[in-house]
């Protein structure tokens, strides 16, 4: 099966809006998602065209699993023609929100417009970002040289931890698909250990249940329960609910493995149910296949 789905594509950086937008940037890097929300739906009651406040509320929806609605919010902010890094900013995160929707020829065509843009500018976070986001568009064709040539620029250069962390992560995915193991584990454990230390909790969740589904395919299959557990319980902290539908994903593919077909089912069922709540279409239907075949 492959791994190129899990990509996780995180953008943590905040351009300087209305007063607020530093508290919003804190909540959001502390996974306070709800409080991030809060704060721009107040902002926004008393200024509707506030284009700061709607990207602290498209981002909260975005990192809850919310698609639909975080597509929406960003709309209402490109109606608005933000100029210069912010509209640099906007496409970085329509790139990610159209590919997690399954509208990959949208995506890249904000992601190529993206990178374009950034080139220009003075802002590493959106030039890193934008290379981040380019790279999974490219996995996403199956040309995995210039996926790891992308994600190898913009780690180093991201200021964003979170992020980097992803880039590192997605590379270890690639080497997986690849038939790499031991470099598909370094790269996985090099985000799990950044992640760690800064207790940057939701992205943790993530790598590791990577690292656990890593594990299922070597039929290392205690340890991967192990990490899927303790990843799952940090998703469900954060409250996202397209990795919840990860979580139970790779927990069907475990029981599928050690073959209890009944859990298999169960788990494979549930996480189709929560890819349709989180609109990722694409997601859902290839599971749905999966169901199909027990």
């Amino acid at each position: 099966m492959s791994t190129r789905r899990w990509l996780s594509l995180a953008i943590c950086a905040c351009l300087p809006g209305w007063a607020g937008a530093g508290e919003c940037d804190e909540a959001l890097a502390a996974f306070d998602y709800a409080r991030a929300a809060t704060l721009a739906q107040v902002r926004l009651a008393e200024r509707p065209l506030e284009g700061m406040a709607l990207m602290c509320e498209a981002r909260a929806a975005y990192e809850t699993g919310r698609f639909v609605e975080a597509l929406d919010i960003l709309r209402r902010f490109e109606a608005m023609q933000p100029q210069g890094e912010a509209r640099t900013y906007l496409y970085n995160w329509l790139t990610v929100t159209l590919r997690k929707l399954g509208r990959e020829r949208e995506a890249m065509q904000y992601g190529q417009a993206a990178l374009v843009r950034a080139r220009g500018e003075t802002s590493q976070q959106n030039l890193a970002t934008a290379l981040h986001n380019f790279a999974g568009l490219m996995w996403e064709r199956q040309d995995a040289r210039s996926a790891i040539a992308l994600y190898l620029d913009s780690a180093p250069l991201n200021p964003d931890m979170s992020e980097r962390s992803a880039s590192l992560n997605n590379l270890g995915l690639i080497y997986q698909a690849l038939g790499q193991p031991v470099a598909a584990e370094q790269r996985l454990q090099e985000a799990i250990a950044i992640n760690r230390e800064l207790n940057h909790f939701h992205h943790l969740g993530k790598h590791l249940m990577n690292l656990g589904n890593l594990y299922r395919e070597q039929m290392r299959f205690a340890e991967a329960a192990l990490l899927l557990d303790e990843g799952a319980a940090l998703i469900e902290r954060a409250g996202d609910l397209y990795w919840q539908a990860v979580a139970a994903r790779y927990r069907g593919w475990l029981a599928r493995d050690q073959r209890d077909w009944a859990a298999a089912g169960r788990w494979l069922a549930e996480a189709a149910r929560t890819y349709d709540q989180a609109g990722a279409v694409a997601d859902a239907r290839s599971t749905r296949a999966e169901l199909a075949r027990f």
